[in-house]
């Protein structure tokens, strides 16, 4: 089926990558990006298309200009699209279709890292697994913002690493495709950790060493059969 075509401006291209990168917690709150110097010469476009990206990021308050000493661009604390649980209510139907197509992808990426991962992707899992436990433990003590934004970092890591053992670049494309899109409207909702925040992470690394492909599977889509659950009680009225 034939669809028209929008010609794409080059600093629409770069927001994507730089609200992608920020959403998926490659650059943390608080945390500067590299310099506008750098970001064209890495995105090999000119210096005004990043400046264009960035002026449309900043309007959207995902991040911050710093003048003077110290200063250059900053991801803002609440560095995710505002939006308001109506409208979140609004688009469970979206949602929806979003964890479907996690499940669908995840489960896939786990089943085949279970019969392709090296001992290396195991020792990976389990270092940002360890990493993973220890910020649960302590943000249960002390509940901060930046464990927060830390734990979702690690959390994409995670299942990035879990995408990249199944040896498959399709489905890892695919599966950071999927988690953007679930935090495109519920990024700001994820404010704090649940207690099952860390529920399954190290019986799916399990499963995968054991190279146990079908419980892999099986444990993945409980795994985001519970965060959907979260999401949805966050979303009733």
């Amino acid at each position: 089926m034939l669809k028209p075509i929008r010609p794409v401006a080059a600093h629409e291209l770069v927001l994507e990558q730089i609200k992608s990168a920020v959403m998926l917690g490659r650059y943390q709150p608080g945390e500067s990006l590299p310099p506008e110097r750098e970001l064209a010469k890495f995105l090999n476009v000119s210096r005004t298309t990043v400046r264009e990206a960035v002026a449309v990021l900043v309007a959207e308050e995902l991040l911050e200009v710093k003048r003077g000493r110290g200063g250059g661009l900053f991801v803002r604390p609440a560095a995710t699209p505002s939006i308001s649980r109506q409208n979140l209510s609004e688009q469970r139907a979206v949602l929806r279709a979003v964890f479907d197509f996690r499940i669908a992808v995840e489960s896939s990426c786990a089943e085949l890292a279970a019969l392709r991962r090296t001992t290396a992707d195991i020792r990976r899992l389990r270092r940002l697994h360890h990493e993973m436990t220890e910020l649960t433990a302590s943000n249960a003590l002390e509940p901060t913002a930046a464990g927060t934004a830390r734990f979702l970092a690690l959390d994409s890591d995670f299942h990035t690493a879990i995408a990249t053992a199944a040896r498959s670049p399709q489905l890892e494309e695919a599966m950071a495709q999927g988690r953007l899109n679930m935090f495109r409207p519920v990024g700001q909702i994820f404010t704090r950790l649940e207690d099952n925040a860390d529920h399954l992470h190290k019986d799916v690394i399990d499963a995968i060493e054991a190279k146990d492909g079908e419980l892999a599977r099986v444990l993945m889509r409980r795994h985001i059969e519970g965060t959907r659950a979260t999401v949805e009680a966050w979303l009733r009225p």
